[in-house]
């Protein structure tokens, strides 16, 4: 029987039960970790094997035998979202103005206005930004553009989400699922970013989107904001 010591809470907020003195053997189970990163010597955790303990329709989410540098071995959570599709964001602008939703968190218990994101629906994060834009906004863009990829939570979530740029003509404001979107605004890039400074937008994604265009020269400076 294995000398199971109390959880132990990992700097990265991720929980590790040390279980150093067995030997968890290596078995064959869907959605382990690629080969060629499950044995990568310099990895400072590997996985021994992958072990699901929940599925719904939007997230697989695992308590795997991992090994530890130094050899302990323990589990580490993991959480697959949309069955490993990539989620997408989308930074949508006219006309030198940028979309905002208003939609209501759960788990924050509030609402909160950001860029229109979603979980993957379709293996070609593309097809996903165009089908979330529309559930959204009410319209397809003209034109989307991938701006880049980022890991929104890597210290427990295996996702990526691609980030788009989403040009319109217009300004689509009716959103066709209004369960999930409560109102749209499109606001002037000194808008946006007096709000952002003022730590009235707070949604991750937003604020990641908004870093990217800077980097890529794609937010405007001239005097009247756009």
């Amino acid at each position: 029987m294995s000398d199971q010591r109390p959880a132990e809470m990992l700097t990265d907020g991720v929980t590790n039960r040390d279980e150093s003195s067995s030997t968890p053997q290596p078995c064959d189970l869907e959605n382990e970790l690629p080969s060629d990163l499950r044995h990568d010597e310099q990895l400072g955790i590997t996985q021994i094997a992958a072990r699901q303990v929940f599925e719904n329709d939007f997230v697989t989410v695992f308590d795997d035998d991992v090994r530890f540098p130094g050899g302990r071995t323990g589990h580490y959570l993991r959480v697959v979202e949309a069955q490993g599709r990539p989620g997408v964001a989308m930074l949508a602008t006219c006309r030198n103005r940028v979309a905002m939703v208003r939609t209501f968190r759960y788990t924050l218990q509030r609402w909160e206005w950001g860029i229109p994101r979603g979980f993957g629906q379709d293996d070609d994060p593309v097809r996903s930004a165009l089908a979330e834009l529309e559930e959204e906004l009410g319209e397809q863009p003209d034109r989307v553009e991938i701006l880049a990829t980022m890991t929104p939570n890597s210290g427990l979530l295996a996702t990526s989400v691609s980030v788009f740029s989403a040009s319109y003509s217009s300004m689509p404001v009716t959103p066709t699922d209004t369960a999930e979107v409560s109102a749209v605004r499109w606001l002037t890039w000194n808008e946006l970013l007096s709000e952002v400074a003022a730590g009235q937008i707070r949604d991750g994604f937003t604020l990641a989107a908004v870093g990217i265009a800077y980097s890529k020269g794609l937010v405007p400076t001239t005097s009247d904001g756009r």
